[in-house]
């Protein structure tokens, strides 16, 4: 098909190609926009999965971290929250039995509370880290070790921060040392 304009003949490449196929160039470009894509998609797909596994691990110090404080207020007696590299756990500070007596100020006798103990196994790809009060340093949480952080029934003994690391990201929580809950969170995810 040819165009005429002002006595001028007009030709379209693609009018004049019977053939109706793609140039190189068209198909360079789109392939090229293709892996663009691909490549973007596989990126997201990795920095949601690893942003997953990072708040799943933090969710879980903070309901366990709520739930032992709300025991202790409950029970008036410290519970611990002990972090190790296979679980995280939650019990009374004291093993006490359950057939314990409490008094209260009066003197009478009250029967005690049973002792609550829950945990969660961690995710082995994630490393947790603890900074206590007044320090800069972050502890690693490693095989066969384990920090315990004490909660008060009059609040959480110490402020304290607990980061979860996945490869280069990670997230950040800063306890509230009366309420027991996150005060402060941080992120940052990293394409590996």
């Amino acid at each position: 098909m040819i165009f005429q304009a002002k006595n001028r003949v007009w030709s379209h490449p693609r009018l004049l190609n019977a053939s109706g196929g793609f140039t190189l160039l068209e198909l360079v470009i789109v392939l090229g926009v293709i892996a663009i894509l691909v490549t973007w998609m596989t990126l997201s797909v990795g920095t949601v999965e690893t942003e997953e596994k990072l708040r799943y691990a933090a969710g879980d110090i903070t309901a366990l971290t709520k739930r032992a404080r709300s025991i202790a207020v409950q029970q008036q007696r410290p519970y611990k929250l002990t972090i190790s590299k296979k679980s995280i756990a939650i019990s009374p500070l004291n093993n006490l039995s359950e057939d314990e007596i409490f008094k209260n100020q009066e003197g009478s006798e009250n029967q005690g509370f049973q002792a609550v103990i829950d945990s969660e196994e961690t995710d082995a790809d994630v490393i947790y880290e603890i900074r206590r009060w007044r320090s800069e340093e972050w502890i690693t949480i490693e095989d066969g070790k384990e920090e315990v952080i004490v909660l008060d029934p009059l609040g959480l003994v110490e402020p304290i921060a607990i980061r979860c690391t996945v490869g280069k990201s990670w997230l950040m929580q800063e306890f509230h040392p009366l309420t027991a809950g996150v005060r402060d969170e941080e992120m940052s995810i990293e394409k590996e």
